[in-house]
């Protein structure tokens, strides 16, 4: 093995046991750690969202992401706990009296790392759109050469309903989670384009976002996830949506509707008001097109006609349910078929999705292989 394949990176008093140090291996970056005495070296840019590992933590034999978490093996790169899902590359390692030499990986291997990801697409934004009196817009993208066309003849590129993406806006600077994140594919693959639906936030990510203009471009990782519907349509479906999580059943229910699919889909949809249900238009359409279809909406705020963005709310009368989900309310709109039967997806933040799966497992005695849970941190 030629010397020349090595470069020395750093001497061994640089780096203390149980710690984390970057350094450059032939132009790439690359952090070491050091356990019980023996040195690790791995690609420094996180495979799940670029995050810097060196500004990770350093838990025995793993190595964790600031942004999001992902954690790593130091000695093989293999990811040991998502959202990452590819590895990193690890690099052989050697010691020359106080010297650390670090092996430069050859392009193959490179190729075989960037080979397992998912796709990058280039779309441009076609559309954005606030919904009045919440903190949530949609963006729509789609491809370059068809952005003005009011209808294409498919989606920019094949995903499943449910799954979701990686979104590169550029131009994001200083956000503590990084500059890209993945959303849920919230259109649906019989749509003309990719829509993403989000909380704005006070977050560089977020006011970029919003300050898109149309024809802006952006890079678009994916698809990835297995949120999605399952095969057999004998089973019904049951969506628990909470909030901003009812993005991938507006992708499910959406495809369903157009492929007038066999399947019994019941969905309840919780929200803090009634301006907060952002697809329920879009929903009540499909449940006059898709006899299979049925949702209940629940709001949780005591008093419905307070708006935290407009005091002149709706004053509609709300004939749907209140409060949060629970036993009592799923009860009364399950028959025991549906309970025996069908598979439940939860989608919201953290809290509701904790409190779904003990209602699901504790009260409802549903199995875990018939419970599929998305969570949305908000983020």
């Amino acid at each position: 093995m030629s010397d020349q394949e090595y470069t020395p990176v750093a001497n061994q008093k640089d780096l203390q046991d149980g710690h984390l140090l970057k350094v450059d291996v032939f132009g790439k970056p690359v952090v070491l750690s050091k356990v019980n005495g023996k040195i690790y070296a791995l690609d420094a840019v996180c495979s799940h969202e670029g995050g810097p590992l060196e500004d990770g933590t350093l838990d025995g034999f793993e190595i964790e992401c600031p942004w999001h978490g992902s954690r790593f093996d130091i000695r093989t790169g293999e990811v040991t706990s998502p959202p990452a899902e590819i590895a990193q590359i690890a690099y052989e390692v050697k010691l020359e009296g106080d010297k650390i030499l670090v092996k430069n990986k050859p392009e193959a291997e490179e190729e075989k790392k960037a080979s397992k990801g998912p796709p990058e697409h280039e779309l441009v934004l076609l559309q954005k759109e606030k919904v009045q009196e919440t903190d949530m817009m949609s963006f729509k993208f789609g491809n370059e050469t068809k952005q003005n066309q009011t209808a294409q003849p498919e989606a920019p590129f094949n995903y499943t309903a449910g799954q979701y993406a990686y979104f590169d806006i550029g131009g994001v600077n200083n956000d503590p989670k990084g500059p890209i994140r993945h959303f849920t594919i919230s259109s649906s693959p019989t749509e003309s384009w990719i829509m993403l639906t989000t909380r704005i936030r006070d977050s560089p990510y977020k006011k970029r976002l919003s300050s898109l203009q149309d024809g802006v471009k952006v890079k678009v990782r994916g698809p990835e996830g297995k949120f999605v519907l399952h095969d057999d349509q004998s089973k019904p479906a049951i969506f628990l949506s909470g909030g901003i999580g009812v993005t991938p059943f507006r992708s499910m229910i959406k495809y369903a509707t157009d492929k007038q699919l066999p399947i019994k889909i019941v969905m309840f949809d919780s929200n803090r008001n009634q301006q907060n249900i952002i697809f329920k238009e879009e929903f009540d359409e499909c449940t006059n097109k898709n006899k299979n279809l049925k949702v209940i909406y629940t709001i949780t705020d005591e008093d419905n006609t307070k708006s935290s963005f407009d005091s002149a709310s709706t004053s509609d009368p709300w004939t749907g349910e209140r409060g949060r989900i629970n036993k009592e309310m799923i009860n009364k709109r399950l028959d025991q078929n549906d309970l025996n039967n069908s598979i439940f997806y939860v989608c919201g933040p953290p809290a509701m999705l904790n409190t779904m799966k003990s209602i699901l497992e504790n009260d409802l005695k549903i199995t875990q292989d018939r419970i599929k849970v998305e969570e949305f941190t908000g983020y």
